[in-house]
């Protein structure tokens, strides 16, 4: 079962922070779970180069970070009266100050307000990019405004044999059961509505229909892409059994996880599924089939992150290593 025991939460008291702090104060009381809140402050040169001594610029930089961490412990308190916050107020890079003290104390999971990029007709902006590729630990990446419990949990999966022999550590399979593990434990305390989902296409379809060489018919090629259907479905049941074994099995049971299996392309297929369904959470592992150390995100998770308008949790495979040093 996942759980999270230290959690990492990122604010900004200049803009709005309450969906981040309502959201990790939850997930801390159903995890009973450790909170820090982390806010970076950007250094400008401009900025700098305004006083006359180094003195005087470090008098008012720490002047600058205690107003700030004052402001950010006023804001959580009118939100948890009874809450006495660890703050972290820094300077530097805000993904990159972010990781480093995500690696250095070991947190197990980092949530973020998405930054409002609407004007790009997406929810993420660069920061967030950068730091759903690069942070090893969970992100859970907050849609703005989402306040209330996951109504609906999408756990996004991947059981396409296409490419199986290219993953001879199972780094796909030990993402998928990493996905369903924190599909349903985000599930249970709210009793969400939860789907597993999953794009599946059959390897040359195409080619073996319509290529000037090919030579099988069409009922041989259907009956080839209907056993590609039929081994993802029982691949994809398998992965919802497994679960029973993690949790108590009347809780899963209860959970009813809603099966989608989408033919296409999951770049594509998965934001569709999300819209259709009006799912608040996305769960998806971020890397793909192969496990190489310092690998950034893979070409389709970054696809749907761009096209998600809904919070995504966002994981690396066991072994990833973040290029941050």
């Amino acid at each position: 079962m996942k759980r999270f025991n230290k959690i990492l939460c990122v604010v900004d008291p200049e803009t709005t922070m309450d969906t981040a702090v309502v959201q990790t104060l939850k997930l801390a009381r159903d995890n009973q779970a450790d909170v820090t809140f982390i806010s970076v402050l950007k250094e400008a040169k401009q900025w700098r180069a305004f006083f006359t001594s180094k003195e005087e610029y470090t008098s008012q930089l720490k002047e600058l970070i205690a107003n700030k961490r004052a402001a950010i412990e006023a804001k959580i308190k009118a939100l948890d009266s009874n809450q006495d916050p660890a703050i972290i107020v820094c300077t530097g890079i805000g993904f990159i100050e972010i990781i480093k003290r995500a690696v250095d104390d070991q947190y197990d999971l980092v949530v973020k307000c998405a930054e409002d990029a609407d004007w790009m007709d997406r929810m993420l902006g660069s920061e967030d990019m950068h730091l759903l590729r690069k942070c090893p630990c969970p992100v859970l990446m907050l849609k703005p405004g989402q306040l209330d419990a996951f109504g609906k949990i999408l756990a996004t999966v991947d059981v396409n044999d296409s490419f199986r022999e290219l993953d001879d550590e199972q780094v796909q399979d030990k993402l998928n059961q990493a996905v369903m593990e924190y599909s349903v434990s985000l599930s249970l305390p709210e009793l969400s509505e939860l789907h597993v989902g999953s794009a599946w296409d059959a390897y040359a379809e195409d080619w073996l229909r319509y290529g000037t060489f090919a030579h099988q018919s069409d009922e041989q090629v259907d009956d080839y892409v209907e056993q590609g259907r039929r081994d993802c479905a029982t691949k994809l049941a398998r992965l919802v059994t497994k679960m029973d074994a993690l949790f108590d099995k009347s809780a899963v049971q209860y959970l009813q996880p809603k099966l989608h299996q989408v033919k296409g392309k999951a770049s594509k297929e998965i934001p569709l599924l999300a819209q259709k369904h009006q799912i608040d959470l996305i769960v998806m592992g971020t890397v793909g089939r192969v496990g190489i150390p310092g690998l950034i995100i893979g070409n389709t998770a970054e696809s749907i992150l761009e096209q998600t308008q809904c919070s995504v949790l966002a994981i690396k495979p066991k072994g990833f290593q973040t290029p941050i040093k």
